[in-house]
């Protein structure tokens, strides 16, 4: 018995485009969240890989050509997709190659999810809308991918601008959680030091218990406090008084001292900082306290250039291993 298909070359050419960019979306959005290094040519080249198997599929299901079973067998699909994947980010190690398979699965199993039921909400059930469904998918894709990027923004952020702070004062050391302001320029203006400004809280884990009291009424506005730490030579040489200017607020005035030492945590290297001035904040400089410092982008360029400057740190120092 014979049995004659009919091909609509429009319909056809629309499936095609339809499948190229879903699976050029697919991609880019795995390359996004993953931080995974491409060019649009090899995103097109996978996304082509990945419409070549579709057609393929499509014609099988017609019964144009064999192998139907074949194609849709799930083995085959994998490998369709991780061959998509290699040409979209070559090279990549067999483990990064893995993690890009999850994440590119992740997605296409969400949009398509979505399309889906998309597809069958603004349709029927015996006729579902696959255009509008198409396109939710699509949307789908791009939504999934912001929200991936931007957990991965926050990420960056926390872990390239918030650096472990120890600062030691006499036999007593913290530990501190120190953001990188680029906006603090603060300087000593005896000596040019570069400024670090700390939470007020931590003064009573930090200095002796008489001179956090006399820090923490100067603070409120007490004279007195001034008078008892100039009174003492031992700490007059540690007392600053750090002029600043910020929005709102002129001529402003932050109380500040000299530690005995500032450690900089980097890459898993603790690198003693160059001279510094820890100055006092008397509110919360992070709501959700994640960071209880400012530090100044000198500090950090300082600290790297004595890093670059050691005989003894290689790459794999700077990659959190210790010689």
């Amino acid at each position: 018995m014979r049995l004659d298909y009919v091909v609509y070359v429009d319909i056809l050419m629309l499936y095609l485009v339809a499948n190229f960019v879903c699976d050029y979306l697919l991609l880019w959005a795995t390359a996004a969240i993953t931080l995974a290094e491409t060019t649009w040519q090899r995103l097109s080249l996978g996304a082509a890989i990945g419409t070549g198997h579709f057609l393929l599929l499509y014609l099988a299901s017609l019964r144009i050509i064999p192998y139907y079973g074949l194609l849709r067998f799930i083995p085959t699909i994998l490998a369709v997709t991780v061959l998509m994947l290699f040409a979209a980010f070559f090279p990549v190690s067999p483990r990064r190659l893995g993690g890009l398979l999850l994440h590119f699965l992740g997605l296409g199993f969400g949009a398509g999810g979505t399309g889906l039921a998309a597809a069958y909400l603004l349709g029927t059930p015996t006729k579902p809308n696959t255009f509008l469904g198409l396109l939710i998918a699509m949307a789908g894709i791009l939504v999934i991918a912001e929200l991936g990027w931007g957990v991965v923004q926050y990420r960056m952020v926390r872990r390239i601008y918030q650096l472990p702070l120890d600062i030691q004062f006499g036999p007593t050391s913290i530990r501190v959680i120190g953001l990188i302001d680029t906006g603090n320029h603060l300087t000593d203006p005896l000596t040019g030091v570069p400024v670090i400004i700390l939470e007020q809280d931590l003064l009573t884990k930090l200095l002796p218990p008489d001179l956090a009291k006399n820090m923490d009424q100067l603070e409120a506005g007490d004279e007195k406090a001034l008078t008892q730490l100039l009174a003492s030579s031992h700490w007059s040489s540690r007392f600053r008084i750090i002029p600043y200017t910020s929005l709102g607020k002129k001529n402003g005035i932050l109380i500040g001292f000299r530690p005995d030492g500032v450690t900089v945590d980097i890459s898993g290297q603790s690198v003693p900082t160059s001279e510094a001035v820890i100055a006092i904040c008397d509110h919360k400089l992070d709501p959700a306290n994640e960071y209880q410092a400012l530090i100044p982008p000198a500090i950090v360029q300082g600290t790297l250039a004595s890093i670059s400057a050691s005989p003894v740190v290689t790459p794999a120092t700077l990659g959190g291993e210790r010689q």
